[in-house]
């Protein structure tokens, strides 16, 4: 605006000196400037007005320009709004798919070095790839495969649990299919190798153990909170039950088929006062028939029961687990074997317990290194009684010593020293395990 003041007042001063000229005429001689000096003064005001012309144009120009920014600004807003706009109907007119899937699971290998004597041996371990299907919040599918390589290098396939889930109230779902035994804790919730601390199942608690593995039958499932903190969870199910197995033994595992007219009963109730404290107690019952075979005893059926009692404490770099477990078969006639002599079987009893101390050193260092190193020590029995072969075979204290290195927080890789004394020869093995696992 300064600029258009200055110019408009050059202007007027022009003009009145020009009117002056012709109304007056020329002034008097002592005062009359040559044409030279007026030639000067008109060239001097014909530069200055051209400066105010050009800043003129200059301010012109910025200003044209900022429109032309403001214009091409209010279309760009203009076209996000139409494609936000776009968006929201697609979205209204195709809604998000209503079924999701996940692929999870773990994978192992390590090597056994016997420093006692017998075969050292790399192993593969396992591969179980995890597969969960959901329908909304109405129905999930789970299932679980196990590949694994035998001592022959043949791969053997199994199926450790499929199941359907009904998800029919915040507290309740509804479980079909082959689960895993909710009968204690280790199988449910710590049997992947990359969750165990040890690796490898305490004694008992593996396949041919006190602990029922895995059941086909219908579950019932959920938990309740209790005030601000505490929370009670269960589990009941009902499913075709157990078997004989060889020697004489129980074979405690999900069956396609039941062969008697006894289902198995059971669960698990876990109470917690706290939310990284829990203390749980299983039952079951259930029936098995003797095996068929020759001589003059007929086959009978023996009653099942188990009962057992957990802890877990889990805070912070802390990691502490009790479990006990008593597993007892009734007395009933049956072959050892399928189509060997029916005999008269004793009552059976197996007991299996373990306690387990891990404790994380990230809470006591700062060293990258040392923060991702965990010491871990477990001991546990297995006793068997009421069939030597079983008893000579498998009954057994085991001491294991671990150190757990996480390199990320489902990647860990193991060094451990595992102690075996059989209880009945008294036999000691010694073993180095080392092993790597991940779960994904």
């Amino acid at each position: 605006m300064q600029g258009f003041k200055k110019l408009f007042t050059v202007l007027s001063i022009s003009t009145f000196i020009a009117l002056s000229v012709l109304i007056l005429g020329p002034p008097l001689a002592a005062q009359e400037p040559t044409n030279q000096e007026l030639l000067e003064r008109i060239e001097a005001l014909e530069e200055e007005l051209q400066y105010f012309r050009d800043i003129l144009e200059a301010n012109t120009e910025k200003a044209t320009e900022a429109r032309e920014r403001a214009v091409a600004a209010e279309a760009k807003a203009e076209e996000a709004t139409r494609t936000a706009e776009s968006a929201a109907a697609s979205r209204t007119a195709r809604p998000l798919s209503d079924t999701k899937w996940h692929l999870a699971g773990y994978a192992d290998a390590g090597a056994m070095f016997r420093t006692n004597g017998g075969d050292d041996t790399f192993a593969f371990g396992h591969f179980n790839p995890v597969f969960h299907f959901q329908y909304k919040d109405i129905v999930m599918f789970e299932g679980e495969l196990e590949f694994e390589i035998d001592e022959d290098g043949k791969t053997e396939v199994a199926l450790e649990y499929a199941t359907l889930n009904f998800l029919v109230h915040d507290n309740v779902s509804i479980v079909v299919g082959k689960f895993l035994s909710p009968i204690g804790q280790f199988q449910e919730r710590l049997h992947p190798t990359w969750i165990n601390k040890i690796g490898y199942a305490p004694a008992g608690f593996g396949h041919d153990g006190a602990q029922p593995s895995s059941e086909i039958g219908v579950q019932v499932r959920g938990g309740i909170s209790i005030g601000k903190r505490s929370m009670v969870n269960y589990a009941v199910m009902v499913g075709n039950g157990p078997r004989m197995g060889h020697e004489g033994g129980l074979e405690l595992e999900g069956f396609g088929r039941d062969d008697n007219q006894n289902k198995a009963f059971g669960g698990r109730i876990g109470f917690l006062p706290v939310p990284y404290f829990e203390i749980g107690g299983s039952y079951m019952k259930a029936a098995v028939n003797g095996l068929e075979g020759t001589g003059a005893l007929m086959p009978t059926t023996g009653k099942v029961k188990i009962w057992g009692a957990d802890a877990a404490y889990t805070r912070g770099p802390w990691d502490f687990r009790f479990e006990y477990l008593n597993t007892v078969r009734g007395a009933l006639n049956s072959a050892e074997e399928e189509g060997g002599e029916v005999e008269a079987l004793d009552r059976l009893v197996l007991k299996a317990w373990y306690v387990q101390l891990a404790y994380r050193l990230s809470e006591i260092t700062s060293s990258p290194f040392l923060r991702r190193l965990e010491p871990v020590v477990r001991y546990g029995k297995f006793n068997i009684s009421g069939n030597h072969h079983l008893e000579e075979e498998n009954a057994q204290t085991r001491l294991n010593i671990g150190l757990n290195y996480w390199i990320a927080p489902s990647l860990v890789a193991r060094i451990g020293y595992e102690q075996r004394k059989f209880l009945v020869e008294g036999i000691k093995e010694k073993l180095i395990l080392l092993q790597a696992a991940y779960g994904f």
